[in-house]
């Protein structure tokens, strides 16, 4: 019975696990993926010439939402574990719950930012019949050369692809 109820937790801690990351592996930088509250509405375009582009690192970012996510799973797990026996006055499985609800926030929030990572590119934008310049980071892992022609789509997200016209 003890074996049955071991793989009944390690089967929970494999889903949550797999829940967690696919959760997080939601977010995209990739210019050329646009997300459905961006179709059907009006952008505002510009077209220009790459001055410069430069690698760069993409830092990603924790959120309400990962250390939420993460919370919720850490509570989950501190059901399972111990029992209803008092440690100093107080039930083992609420001091559970409490210490892993505030483990799994802090670790979701850290994990969201790690799987945020990524490489991407900062471009010199030199913009047609204006005297200014723009500098765009974007996520991606097609990189713009120099003299490249592209037109830059501005709306919720600004994106940076190439030209042929």
């Amino acid at each position: 019975m003890a074996n049955f109820k071991s793989n009944q937790i390690n089967v929970k801690y494999i889903f949550i696990l797999f829940l967690s990351l696919f959760l997080v592996s939601c977010n995209t930088t990739n210019p050329s993926d646009v997300k459905k509250s961006d179709t059907q509405r009006i952008k505002s375009i510009k077209y220009g010439n790459i001055v410069s582009s430069l690698p760069v690192k993409v830092k990603g970012e924790g959120s309400l939402i990962g250390a939420t996510t993460g919370a919720m799973i850490g509570g989950l797990l501190g059901t399972q574990v111990c029992g209803k026996e008092l440690i100093a006055g107080a039930k083992c499985e609420e001091i559970a719950i409490v210490y892993a609800t505030i483990g799994g926030a802090a670790l979701g929030y850290v994990t969201e930012a790690l799987l945020g990572n990524h490489d991407g590119h900062q471009y010199i934008i030199d913009i047609d019949d204006s005297e200014d310049d723009v500098a765009i980071v974007q996520g991606s892992e097609t990189k713009l050369s120099n003299n490249d022609r592209v037109v830059i789509i501005f709306g919720k997200t600004i994106r940076v692809l190439p030209y042929d016209g």
